[in-house]
């Protein structure tokens, strides 16, 4: 039986990795903040300038906290009920991380 070279050492540590509960976690919670990004931004697009003006463009800042957390639970709320590649689109994973019991 042969040693496993380097690379496939390094390829199987990164694929161990990106497996992880840590990139999970984090894929999970920055691919629905850039679809947030994106409904925020599309919104206020749409917000007439009489309503942008007198807050100097602070209703585009506090659109995106708000649109978060609205696209957040609304795409955690369709999880279970969309097709897995579709909840693996929107979430970037399909996997929930666990979190260790201490």
């Amino acid at each position: 039986m042969t040693e496993p070279t380097p690379q496939h050492q390094l390829g199987e540590r990164l694929a161990t990795w990106l497996r992880s509960d840590r990139v999970t976690s984090w894929v999970r919670t920055v691919v629905p903040g850039l679809w947030s990004a994106g409904v925020a931004y599309l919104v206020a697009l749409g917000l007439p300038a009489w309503l942008l003006e007198p807050a100097n463009g602070l209703g585009q800042t506090a659109a995106v906290p708000i649109v978060l957390g609205a696209v957040y639970a609304g795409l955690r709320w369709l999880e279970p009920r969309v097709p897995n590649w579709l909840a693996r689109f929107l979430l970037g994973s399909t996997r929930p991380p666990t979190y260790p019991q201490e």
